[in-house]
């Protein structure tokens, strides 16, 4: 799941950069974005995004478990080497999937405001 979130956001980053720069890549990226927000595309963005919502959430209260887990007198007050590499592998999941759903909403509010 990490190298997909990776490839989302390279790609988020691209368009994004594609938008910024003048150049005929900047004309592909807003019509191709203008094509998306017609018919079933905002519907298909919107189930996405909650989707990536409830994973985050998901991923969240697992290291919520986490620190819990670790922060308990009785185990002793020490994480496992077990719990820090599962810990590490949802914060990454998380800041990417957050990140990716900043990323997103920023590119549908610049491809609403830029011309061509």
């Amino acid at each position: 799941m990490i190298q997909l979130l990776f490839t989302l956001l390279g790609g988020e980053a691209l368009v994004v950069f594609a938008l910024l720069v003048r150049s005929p890549l900047r004309k592909l990226a807003i019509m191709g974005l203008d094509r998306a927000k017609r018919g079933r595309g905002p519907v298909i963005v919107q189930t996405v995004t909650v989707t990536i919502l409830i994973v985050l959430s998901s991923s969240v209260f697992s290291m919520v478990k986490i620190m819990n887990r670790s922060a308990d007198p009785e185990g002793g007050g020490v994480a496992t080497p077990t719990d820090q590499v599962l810990m590490s592998r949802h914060l990454l999941e998380s800041t990417l999937m957050a990140t990716s759903l900043v990323d997103s909403n920023k590119k549908q509010r610049m491809s609403a405001s830029v011309s061509l």
